[in-house]
């Protein structure tokens, strides 16, 4: 068996968005993949999108070409990570 054939195959997330904060504390997460309509939803830990930031970096980081200033003008803006503290 060839190495191809044991690694599992990556689906293709066509819709990742930030839903909300749970009451735990976590991000709800929805995302859609290529061939299916059922958007599924994920609570996921602010920790684990950390670590997703840090491999970005990372992976960023190994790419020949570093992006221009310009493109990051374009990028939307980012969500706190931090829990919102609610008003009294």
């Amino acid at each position: 068996m060839s190495r191809d054939e044991k690694s599992p195959i990556a689906l293709s997330v066509i819709a990742l968005r930030a839903e909300t904060y749970a009451a735990d504390g976590n991000i709800v997460i929805s995302l859609r993949t290529k061939y299916s309509t059922v958007e599924r939803k994920f609570s996921v830990p602010v920790e684990c999108f950390k670590d997703l930031i840090v491999d970005l970096k990372r992976l960023n980081a190994s790419l020949p070409n570093e992006p221009t200033d310009g493109d990051e003008d374009q990028a939307e803006p980012l969500l706190p990570l931090e829990m919102p503290v609610a008003a009294e």
